[in-house]
């Protein structure tokens, strides 16, 4: 008679492991994320413009406009992607004044640093005689995906998973600790090696000259003596 009921018990065990795997009581492929999965960052591109409202009465640029516009120039050194756009107004008469002071604001930038290859030019269409200058570019921003989630944690617990919430506050952190986000999307370009650096140091080779500098020699000077 027990024997019976031990069978009686075993049987009941497997039914109930059996309904556990039907029922997905188990891991599955959605448990197997990574936490850069399950918690990915998001790249976007942003759009950073300055306007400048010029003088009609004068072609002479402000002191705080030339702070600005350096403070803008080095933003775009920095994390700047793509053509740094001067764009100025066209049309009700103020078609020269608008081209002369574009002209003066691009010199500025090309002053703070930016390469004239960088700086494009172009217009927009106005009926009002003003003369706003707007400068913009393009800078790319790292969001990871909220955290804080709660619902169904008791399950997860008897299911012996992780929190959901693993890993994203140190995604989070990676986000806003990233210096320019565009790494994340594309490696940043190498400039290429110094070819002359190198025919010097085989030059001084082939005539018996010494290739170190005096500072390594006299580094091993002092080490051999030692």
């Amino acid at each position: 008679m027990a024997s019976n009921i031990y069978k009686v018990t075993l049987l009941s065990a497997a039914s109930l492991m059996t309904a556990a795997c039907g029922g997905g009581m188990f891991n599955g492929a959605e448990q197997a994320l990574s936490i850069a999965e399950q918690h990915p960052i998001a790249v976007d591109g942003q759009v950073v413009t300055l306007t400048i409202a010029t003088d009609p009465t004068t072609t002479d640029l402000s002191n705080m406009d030339r702070a600005r516009l350096r403070a803008f120039a080095d933003s775009y050194m920095t994390n700047g992607h793509g053509p740094l756009t001067v764009t100025g107004p066209s049309g009700a008469g103020n078609d020269n004044d608008g081209h002369e002071a574009s002209a003066d604001i691009r010199q500025a930038l090309h002053d703070a640093g930016v390469p004239w290859s960088a700086i494009h030019g172009a217009t927009y269409r106005t009926g009002d005689a003003d003369n706003e200058i707007i400068m913009s570019f393009t800078r790319y921003v790292a969001t990871a995906s909220p955290c804080g989630v709660w619902k169904g944690l008791r399950g997860r617990d008897y299911r012996n998973l992780r929190s959901p919430n693993m890993g994203c506050a140190t995604m989070n952190n990676y986000a806003a600790m990233i210096a320019d986000p565009h790494d994340l999307i594309a490696p940043a370009d190498v400039d290429p090696r110094d070819g002359q650096s190198a025919v010097r140091a085989i030059e001084k080779y082939r005539e018996g000259e010494l290739t170190s500098s005096e500072v390594d020699s006299n580094i091993n000077a002092e080490t051999s003596g030692q």
